[in-house]
C-alpha cells in the first residue's frame, strides 16, 4: 500500500516571500538592502518549511536571555494527517457508533525513524511505516543557487501489533541489527525491519513498563558495545531485566540475560547512560546502579504541590552527555568518539529531571553519583516533553510553546521561544536521525542523476583560465567524504494527536542562501559569527567533512557577494572562514605571479560555481582581475555621469579600493598559512581537522603553498595592502616570513629581495638556505658601501662585523676563512685574527669534536703558510700581524719554529719595555716586587704577580713573556739576556734566562736575594734549573684565557726539556740526585753569603729544614756564620743527627746479622764433613807412591775443626806479629785445602738457601766512624 500524503494548506498560516532575483547593486540598493525586506517580529524573518509554507514564529511572552541559535529553530510540517484514513475505511460499517468513536479516538502514541523509514505507533495497535524519499540532485546555476528540496514521506507498510486494538506504547529501534522492539499491552516483542516480521529467536516478555537502551551506546557511531551487542533494560513492575542482544552468524539474533535486579517500588519511566539507570515511579525519582543493583532515591518528588501526580504532571528524564555540553565549553578541538564501554565511575553524563511546583516547573541536573549539578532550569509551564538534540535542550510546554535552551558548563540560557499554531494538539517530542543529513537516491533514475551531475557538496576542480560550470571535474564526491563514523544531524519530531512536524535548525547553507536572497548581508555577517561561536563551544555534529563543507560554502557565498560589491574589509572577515583554495583569490591578482607561474585550476564546493560566474570576464571566460572588478563596480555605480579614468575622486577611490583588496588578500593568505600549520601540527592526533588542504594530495598542497608563499612575499616586499608603508614594519614582516617555514623557491626569494634592494634580509636568506659565501659577500658589500640597503640607508658597522665573524666561526673551509679573515682584519683586527687562527686550533682545544693530530710535515706546511700570512698582515696592520703571530707561533705540537719564537719573544719584550716607560706601569711593577719581598707570601713571585695584575691585557704581557722564555727550546737566550739586562724590573725573567744558560748561581741570587722568592729558588733546585713549573703556569692560565696557549706550550715541551737536562747531567758524569744536591749547596751558599742580614735567616732555616736529606751537616756547619744562634739550626741539627744515629745503628745490626749467618754456614759445613768420614790423600812429601799414611811436615800440624773455629773467632783480637800471624795462617790454609777437596768429590752439592751468608759492607761500617 503506497500513497502520498498531502499537507492541507489551510491548517497553517502561510507566508509567501517575494522571489528576490540577485541583480547588480546600486548605491541606493546597497544602502537600504537590509531595510527593504519584510519582517514579522523584531526584524526576524520567517523561516521556510520543508514541505510548503513555513510556520511563523509568534512573539513569545518572554524574550530570550541569550543569543538566538543560528540558524534559528523552526517548525516544519511533515505529515498531516499522519494516520492513514484507510484503516477506518476497511471497517464494514463506517457510520456505526463504534467506527465513529474509534476514528475520533485514534492518536499517535510513539514514533521512531532510522533515516530510511518513519515509524508511527498508533493508539489502535497499528504501526505505520512511511518511506523517506530523498530529493533529486541539484545543479548549480549561473543565475541562482538552487538547493535540493527536502525529503518527502510515502506510506509503505502498516502492521497490526495488538489483536485487541490496544495502543502501541513504545518503539525502540535496534539499528545495528535492522530490528525493533515494540511495547504493546505490557508485552515486549521483537520484529525485523522494514516489513515488521516477528523475530522468533528473541523471547517476548510480559508485564513490562518500559524499554530502555543505553544512551551511551546509542550515541556511539556503531550503536553497540565493545562485543558488538546491544544493551537493553526491560523495566517491569517489581524488577529490572538487564539483557544483551547480539547476532551470531546465520542463526539470527540471540538474547542473553545478564542480570535481574529487584525493584520494589517499580517504575513507569526510565533513561539509562552506561551503568546508571534513572527511573521515575508514581511519586519520585531514583538512581539504579546496574553493576551493584543499589537503588538511590533522589528525594525529589515529581510534583511538589501535595497532590497526586496525574497525566497533566508527567515526569521527564533526559540524559545529557557532558562531552556535548559542559566539558567542551569553549573548546575548538575536534570531538573524538567515546569508548564503547565506560565504567559508571568515569561516565560523563547528567540526568535532567523535572519537578512541578505549581506555578512553575524546575529542571534539576543530577550526576550519576546522585549529586546535583551547579545549574537549574525553570519553565513557566510544566513541560509535556523534554528532549536534547546534542546542541540545545528543546521543551514542549503545556501552554503550547516550545522553549530552546543552551546548556553551558554551569548555566542554562533560554535562546529561543516558539509559539505553536492552533490545531496541532501537541503530545510529545522525540529525537531521530535527520533523513536529509545524507541525501541518497531512492531510485535508479536518481542514482543516474547523481552520477552525471554535481552534488552541491561535491569538491570539484575548476580551470581558472576557462571558468565555466561545465568545465568542472569532480575531485571528491559528497557521498564519499564522510565514513561510517561520521556524526548525523538530528531532527526533533513533534507529534500531535494526528500530525507530525519537525523542529530543527535549517541547514546553514540553505539558511544562508535564503538570507542572501533577502539581501540581509549585514545581519548575515553577524549571524555567521554567532554560528562560528556556537560551533567552537560544542557540537560533534559539526566535526564532519560534510558539515565543514556546508559551513565553508555558507561563508563563501556571502564572501563572494561582498567581493562582488567591493566590500573588501567585510569580505576578508567572511572569506577567512570560508576555507577556500587560496589560488582562487590569487587569480584575481595576476600581477603577483612571477616568471613562469600560472594558476591553472582551483578546488571548491560545486555550489559556488554559480556565484563565481558573476565574477567571470565575459569575453575571455576567465575570472576578472581585481582592477577589472573594481572598475566594473565603479562604472555601475558612478558612470555616467562620471568618468572613472579622469575623475580625481574616482581615481582616488579606485586606488583605495585596490589597496583594500590587497589588504584582504594578505589576510586570506595569512589565514591559509595558519590553517596549514595547524593541520600539520594536528596530524597524527585523534580527531579530524578539516580545511581546504584536507581535499588535496601532497603534490597539490606543495603547489598551492608555493603560490601562496610567493604571492605573500611579493605583497610584503612591494608594501602592498598597507596604509602606511613603514619600512621598519616591512622589515619585521619580511624577517618573520623568511624565518618561518615557507615554500618559496630560493631563486624567487632572492630575486624579490634584490629587486626591492632588501640586502640585509637577502644576507639572512642566504644564511638560512646554507649559502654562507653569498651571505658573506652581501654583508661585506654592505659594509664597504658597494651596495645600499633599501630599508636602512646606513649600516650598523659593529653589528654587521659581528655578523660576519659569527658566520665565519662555524666554517671549516680554509679558503673562506683566509679570504674573509684577511678582510675582517682590516675592520676588526681582533675578530679577524680569531678567524684566521681558527684552522690552527690545537687538537686539545677542540672540544666540539675529536680533531685529527697533524703530522710533522703538515705542521711544517702550516708554518710556511702562517709566515706568509704574517708578512701580508704586516702590510695591513703591524699590531694585527703581531696578534696573529702570537696566536699561531705556539699552535704547533711537534715543531717549534725558531724564527716565529724569536719574533714573538722580541714582540713581547718590546711591548713590556714600552709598558715600563710608563711611570704608572713601572711603579706598579716595582710596588709588586717590593710588596712581595717584604710580605713573606706563601706563593711564588710569579703567582703573586698574576694575582696582582688581574685580567688586564697590558700587565699579562709579562706573564706571557715568562712562560715563553721558560717553555721555548729554540730561542737565543744569550741575545735575550743582553736585551733584558737593562730592564731592572724584569728580575724574574732574567732568572729564567740565566737558568737556561746554566748560570745557576746568578739565577739563584736573583730569585733568593733580590726577589726573596724562596719557593721559586727551591723549585729551581728541584726542577734542574727551571724556575716556572708547568703546573703553576696551567693553574694561572685557567683564570686568564689569553695565557692558555703559552701555558700549553710550557706543558708540551716539558718532556723535551727534561731530556735535555738529563743529557747535560750525564755529560758531566753526575746523577740527577747529585745535580740536585749541587744546586741546593749553591742556594745555601747564596743564603750564607748574605747571612749577616737577619731577613735571610728565615729563608735559610727553611731551606735547611726542608732539604736536610740532601745536605751534609759538616758542610753546612762550615758555612754557618759564627754569630748564628744554635736555636736557628736546632731543627736542622736535630733531624740530621737523628738520621745519622739511625743509620749507624742500622749498619751495626746488619754486621752482626752477617756474622751470625757466617757461623751458621760454617757449622753446617763441618757437620756434613764429619758425616762423610776420613779422607786419605797422598802428597808430594810422602816419598813415593807406596808410602802410606799421612805425612806431616815440620812446622805443619793437622788442624782440627775446633782449632779452626777457635782461630776464626779469635781473628779480630789477635795481636800483630809474625809468629801469631803464621800460627793463624796455617790452620786457615789447611781448612781451605779440605774445602777444596770436598768440593772436588761432591760436585754439584748445594747448600740450602737457609745457609746463605750475608756479609756486612765494610764501607758502611767505616762510614759510621
Amino acid at each position: 500500500m503506497e500513497k502520498s500524503l498531502v499537507v492541507p494548506a489551510h491548517l497553517y498560516l502561510s507566508y509567501a516571500s517575494p522571489q528576490h532575483q540577485p541583480t547588480r547593486p546600486t548605491r541606493q540598493s546597497r544602502a537600504h538592502a537590509d531595510d527593504c525586506k519584510p519582517s514579522l517580529i523584531a526584524g526576524k524573518p520567517p523561516t521556510r518549511g520543508k514541505h510548503g509554507p513555513a510556520l511563523p514564529i509568534m512573539a513569545s511572552p518572554q524574550a530570550p536571555a541569550s543569543q538566538e541559535p543560528v540558524p534559528p529553530y523552526s517548525l516544519t510540517p511533515l505529515l498531516f494527517p499522519t494516520l492513514p484514513s484507510e484503516d477506518v475505511a476497511d471497517q464494514a460499517n463506517q457510520s456505526s457508533p463504534t467506527a465513529i468513536q474509534q476514528s475520533s479516538q485514534r492518536a499517535i502514541r510513539c514514533s521512531e525513524s532510522d533515516g530510511s523509514f518513519l515509524y508511527i505507533g498508533a493508539s489502535d495497535g497499528l504501526i505505520h511505516s512511511f518511506e523517506i524519499v530523498s530529493p533529486a540532485p541539484s545543479q548549480a546555476s549561473s543565475s541562482r543557487i538552487i538547493l535540493p528540496t527536502t525529503v518527502s514521506y510515502r506510506l509503505k507498510y502498516s502492521r497490526s501489533i495488538s489483536n485487541h486494538a490496544k495502543p502501541v506504547e513504545k518503539i525502540v529501534l535496534l539499528r545495528p541489527f535492522n530490528a525493533a522492539a515494540v511495547l504493546c499491552e505490557g508485552v515486549v516483542s521483537f520484529f525485523s525491519l522494514p516489513h515488521w516480521s516477528p523475530i522468533r529467536s528473541l523471547p517476548s516478555t510480559r508485564a513490562v513498563s518500559t524499554i530502555v537502551l543505553d544512551d551511551e551506546e546509542s550515541d556511539n557511531g556503531s550503536g553497540t558495545d565493545a562485543a558488538g551487542m546491544i544493551s537493553i533494560c526491560l523495566v517491569r513492575r517489581k524488577n529490572i531485566i538487564l539483557g544483551k542482544i547480539g547476532a551470531e552468524g546465520q542463526s539470527g539474533l540471540l538474547w542473553a540475560t545478564i542480570k535481574d535486579i529487584q525493584l520494589p517500588g517499580g517504575a513507569i519511566f526510565a533513561r539509562r547512560f552506561a551503568d546508571t539507570l534513572c527511573i521515575a515511579n508514581a511519586t519520585e525519582y531514583s538512581l539504579v546502579n546496574l553493576s551493584s543493583g543499589h537503588v538511590t532515591p533522589l528525594q525529589l518528588p515529581i510534583s511538589q504541590t501535595g497532590e497526586s501526580p496525574s497525566a497533566q504532571v508527567r515526569p521527564s528524564i533526559v540524559t545529557i552527555a557532558a562531552t556535548a555540553a559542559s566539558s567542551r565549553e569553549g573548546s575548538t578541538s575536534p570531538v573524538t568518539s567515546r569508548s564503547t564501554s565506560v565504567p559508571a565511575s568515569t561516565a560523563k553524563c547528567e540526568f535532567l529531571v523535572t519537578s512541578h511546583t505549581g506555578s512553575i516547573t524546575l529542571g534539576v541536573f543530577v550526576k550519576p553519583s546522585g549529586e546535583p549539578a551547579p545549574k537549574l532550569l525553570e519553565w513557566p509551564s510544566h513541560p509535556r516533553s523534554v528532549t536534547y538534540d546534542g546542541e540545545h535542550l528543546v521543551s514542549l510546554l503545556r501552554n503550547d510553546t516550545l522553549e530552546v535552551h543552551h546548556l553551558g558548563a554551569n548555566s542554562v540560557d533560554r535562546v529561543q521561544t516558539l509559539q505553536l499554531p492552533p490545531g496541532l494538539d501537541p503530545r510529545f517530542l522525540h529525537v531521530v536521525q535527520d533523513p536529509a543529513s545524507q541525501p541518497r537516491p531512492s531510485s535508479s533514475e536518481q542514482l543516474k542523476a547523481v552520477t552525471d551531475a554535481h552534488d552541491e557538496f561535491d569538491m570539484v576542480k575548476v580551470p581558472l583560465n576557462a571558468f565555466t560550470s561545465d568545465s568542472a571535474s569532480v575531485l571528491h564526491r559528497a557521498s564519499e567524504q564522510d565514513g561510517a563514523t561520521s556524526s548525523q544531524r538530528r531532527q526533533i519530531l513533534l507529534c500531535g494527536k494526528n500530525s507530525t512536524s519537525a523542529i530543527q535548525q535549517d541547514p546553514i547553507l540553505r539558511w544562508t542562501v535564503d538570507q542572501l536572497d533577502r539581501g540581509r548581508l549585514t545581519n548575515l555577517r553577524k549571524d555567521l559569527a554567532a554560528y562560528r561561536s556556537s560551533r567552537e563551544r560544542s557540537s560533534e555534529h559539526h566535526n564532519t567533512a560534510r558539515a565543514f563543507i556546508e559551513a565553508s560554502a555558507a561563508h563563501a557565498l556571502l564572501g563572494i557577494e561582498l567581493l562582488h560589491r567591493t566590500d573588501f574589509a567585510a569580505a576578508a572577515d567572511v572569506l577567512l572562514h570560508a576555507n577556500l583554495d587560496p589560488r582562487l583569490f590569487i587569480a584575481f591578482f595576476p600581477s603577483l605571479l612571477r616568471g613562469d607561474q600560472v594558476i591553472e585550476d582551483a578546488i571548491m564546493p560545486a555550489i559556488l560555481l554559480g556565484s563565481l560566474e558573476r565574477l567571470r570576464n565575459d569575453t575571455s571566460n576567465r575570472l576578472q582581475s581585481m582592477e577589472e572588478l573594481i572598475a566594473s563596480n565603479l562604472t555601475l555605480n558612478y558612470c555616467p555621469p562620471l568618468d572613472i579614468t579622469k575623475d580625481k575622486a574616482l581615481l582616488q577611490l579606485r586606488a583605495n579600493l585596490l589597496q583594500g583588496s590587497e589588504r584582504m588578500l594578505r589576510i586570506l593568505l595569512e589565514g591559509w598559512r595558519t590553517a596549514s600549520a595547524s593541520a600539520i601540527a594536528n596530524e597524527g592526533t585523534t580527531g579530524s581537522y578539516f580545511y581546504a588542504g584536507s581535499f588535496m594530495d601532497e603534490q597539490m598542497l606543495v603547489n598551492v603553498n608555493t603560490f601562496v608563499d610567493s604571492a605573500y612575499l611579493t605583497l610584503i616586499a612591494e608594501r602592498r595592502g598597507v596604509s602606511e608603508r613603514d619600512v621598519v614594519a616591512v622589515q619585521d614582516q619580511l624577517a618573520t616570513f623568511l624565518s618561518s617555514k615557507h615554500a618559496c623557491e630560493p631563486s624567487k626569494v632572492e630575486g624579490g629581495l634584490k629587486g626591492q634592494r632588501f640586502f640585509t634580509l637577502l644576507a639572512d636568506h642566504y644564511e638560512r638556505i646554507g649559502d654562507i659565501e653569498g651571505s658573506l659577500k652581501t654583508w661585506t658589500a654592505l659594509i664597504d658601501g658597494d651596495i645600499v640597503d633599501g630599508i636602512h640607508a646606513t649600516v650598523d658597522v659593529p653589528t654587521a662585523l659581528a655578523k660576519v665573524a659569527s658566520l665565519l666561526e662555524d666554517q671549516t673551509d680554509p679558503n673562506l676563512l683566509s679570504t674573509y679573515g684577511r678582510w675582517l682584519v682590516q675592520k676588526d683586527a681582533e675578530a679577524g685574527i680569531k678567524i684566521l687562527t681558527k684552522h690552527t686550533a690545537r687538537p686539545e682545544d677542540d672540544t666540539s669534536q675529536k680533531a685529527a693530530t697533524r703530522s710533522k710535515a703538515q705542521e711544517l706546511e702550516s708554518i710556511s703558510a702562517q709566515k706568509a700570512t704574517i708578512e701580508e698582515l704586516r702590510g695591513i696592520d703591524d699590531d694585527a700581524a703581531t696578534k696573529y703571530l702570537e696566536a699561531v707561533a705556539l699552535s704547533t705540537v711537534k715543531v717549534q719554529d725558531e724564527q716565529m719564537h724569536r719574533e714573538l719573544a722580541a714582540a713581547l719584550l718590546k711591548r713590556v719595555a714600552q709598558h715600563l716607560t710608563d711611570d704608572v706601569y713601572r711603579d706598579k711593577m716595582d710596588a709588586v716586587t717590593r710588596d712581595y719581598a717584604q710580605g713573606s707570601y706563601a706563593e711564588s713571585f710569579f703567582a703573586h704577580l698574576a694575582l696582582a695584575i688581574g685580567g688586564r691585557p697590558r700587565e699579562a704581557d709579562r706573564l706571557k713573556l715568562a712562560m715563553l722564555l721558560q717553555g721555548s727550546t729554540v730561542l737565543d737566550f744569550e741575545a735575550l739576556l743582553a736585551t733584558v739586562a737593562p730592564l731592572d724590573s724584569l728580575a724574574y725573567e732574567k732568572a729564567i734566562i740565566l737558568g737556561k744558560l746554566g748560570r745557576d748561581s746568578d739565577a739563584l741570587s736573583l730569585l733568593a736575594i733580590e726577589l726573596r722568592d724562596a719557593n721559586s729558588a727551591e723549585a729551581y733546585c728541584s726542577q734542574n734549573g727551571e724556575v716556572l713549573s708547568p703546573m703553576l703556569a696551567a693553574s694561572i692560565a685557567e683564570d686568564h684565557p689569553t695565557l692558555q696557549p703559552f701555558a700549553a706550550t710550557l706543558s708540551r715541551t716539558y718532556a723535551q726539556r727534561v731530556k735535555a737536562h738529563a743529557k747535560a747531567t750525564a755529560q758531566r758524569g753526575i746523577t740527577a740526585e747529585q745535580r740536585k744536591q749541587e744546586l741546593l749547596k749553591q742556594l745555601l751558599s747564596v743564603y750564607m753569603l748574605n747571612g749577616a742580614e737577619e731577613k735571610f735567616r728565615v729563608a735559610t732555616a727553611h731551606l735547611l729544614n726542608t732539604q736536610a736529606l740532601h745536605l751534609d751537616n759538616r758542610e753546612v756547619l762550615e758555612l754557618v756564620p759564627t754569630d748564628w744562634s744554635l736555636q736557628t739550626l736546632e731543627t736542622f741539627l736535630t733531624q740530621s743527627l737523628r738520621r745519622q744515629l739511625h743509620r749507624r745503628r742500622e749498619m751495626q745490626m746488619l754486621r752482626n746479622i752477617a756474622k751470625c749467618r757466617s757461623l751458621d754456614a760454617a757449622e753446617d759445613l763441618w757437620a756434613r764433613q764429619r758425616a762423610m768420614g776420613g779422607i786419605l790423600q797422598d802428597t808430594e812429601l810422602d816419598g813415593g807412591a807406596d808410602s802410606g799414611g799421612d805425612y806431616r811436615a815440620d812446622g805443619d800440624t793437622e788442624t782440627s775443626y775446633a782449632d779452626w773455629k777457635e782461630g776464626v773467632l779469635r781473628s779480630e783480637s789477635i795481636f800483630e806479629g809474625s809468629e801469631g800471624e803464621k800460627q793463624l795462617r796455617r790452620p786457615r790454609e789447611a781448612a781451605a785445602g779440605k774445602e777444596e777437596r770436598i768440593e772436588s768429590i761432591h760436585q754439584g752439592y748445594e747448600i740450602p738457601p737457609s745457609s746463605a751468608i750475608v756479609h756486612a759492607g765494610l764501607d758502611d761500617v767505616d762510614d759510621l766512624a
